[in-house]
């Protein structure tokens, strides 16, 4: 037979039993900050090489990624559309027209308001557009795309895994979107899919595209919604400042070229939204500061990065070669320092507790 306590000692037990539910978190979370990122970063980008818009790779990658949800707890869809693009391979003297069917890789954490919050990033990598790309050695099956993008993909990762099992006040629905390199078909594949009523509902799109590389990070707005209305800045300017509580280096476009306005990127998935409308940010690593100001130079003119950038090639973009050539431990600390601020950042706009 059980002892039987005084009713302070069983009420300070209970508030023990309380505490340590709310402070438990999955086993998957004895691990710090950016560590699953990092890993599923290497994975995707060693294992999936050469994930070229509707190719066998792209395909295994898409599942990959599905599986990886299911275990986090979602109920992933994969999301198929058509990829249809012209590509040069390798040796070949014409180019090719390329049909076929790439998918979107979409789970949610369902909230109780009926908003909607988007996090987003490509999965897949470039293929050759001309003769001298090919040549070049830009895309192709060698291609393992880790900054450019399984970066960014490690981070959704993360995140999903992190609100698997919180409630957050808003519906998180993250996608990894197939066929960003062949024109953003992915990402205009899910806003045309949305109804108007949908469109509305969504409160922002969060898009995370190649963060390794680049000499610091950066967070955006949409030219086209921030031209519109400079309210929708107010995203951008809440991660700059989360970014400043946490100690980070977080920077925006300086606009120092006329034909990208201050505070705002360009020409990743979060276009599609941000030209339908919907409110966006883009975090990216770059350097707006060198180069054409346009925000393509990364880092440096240097022997490692011959124009100082690590984009679509495939002797640069791969693991051996950012390790050997980035400083520090710049595949560990990128995705831990993105998360970190996301997860922030996620804590406030959807009301999730961490």
């Amino acid at each position: 037979m059980k002892p039987n306590l005084p009713l302070a000692i069983q009420r300070w037990c209970a508030g023990i039993l309380v505490l340590a539910c709310l402070l438990w978190t999955p086993p998957i979370f004895a691990e710090p900050i950016g560590a699953l990122a990092e890993r599923e970063m290497r994975t995707l980008a060693v294992e999936f090489p050469g994930r070229m818009a509707g190719t066998d790779q792209e395909r295994s990658a898409a599942a990959h990624l599905a599986a990886r949800l299911t275990e986090f707890g979602y109920q992933p869809e994969l999301e198929p559309f058509p990829a249809r693009y012209s590509f040069h391979p390798m040796g070949a003297s014409q180019a090719r027209e390329h049909e076929a069917v790439s998918r979107n890789v979409v789970a949610e954490r369902p909230g109780r308001s009926g908003r909607i919050i988007i996090v987003g990033a490509h999965y897949d990598t470039a293929v050759a557009r001309s003769p001298a790309q090919a040549a070049a050695g830009i895309g192709g099956p060698e291609l393992q795309g880790v900054d450019d993008n399984a970066s960014g993909v490690g981070v959704v990762l993360e995140l999903a895994a992190r609100v698997a099992k919180k409630s957050p006040e808003h519906t998180i629905r993250f996608i990894a979107f197939g066929a960003e390199e062949t024109g953003l078909l992915g990402a205009r594949h899910t806003v045309s899919a949305m109804s108007a009523e949908e469109r509305e509902r969504v409160l922002l799109m969060i898009n995370i595209d190649s963060i390794l590389t680049g000499d610091r990070l950066y967070v955006h707005a949409g030219p086209a919604t921030y031209a519109a209305d400079a309210g929708h800045g107010g995203a951008r300017d809440r991660v700059l400042a989360l970014a400043a509580d946490l100690g980070m280096v977080v920077a925006t476009n300086p606009g120092l070229n006329p034909d990208y306005p201050a505070g705002t990127g360009c020409c990743s998935d979060h276009m599609a939204f941000d030209e339908a409308g919907i409110p966006v940010i883009s975090m990216e690593a770059t350097n707006w500061r060198l180069g054409d100001l346009d925000g393509y130079q990364q880092t440096e003119v240097s022997e490692a990065f011959p124009a100082g950038d690590t984009w679509h090639q495939a002797k640069l973009d791969r693991i051996e070669h950012l390790e050997a050539h980035l400083p520090g431990e710049r595949l560990s600390e990128r995705p831990a320092e993105v998360v970190r601020l996301l997860l922030a950042f996620l804590g406030e706009i959807a009301g999730v507790a961490h």
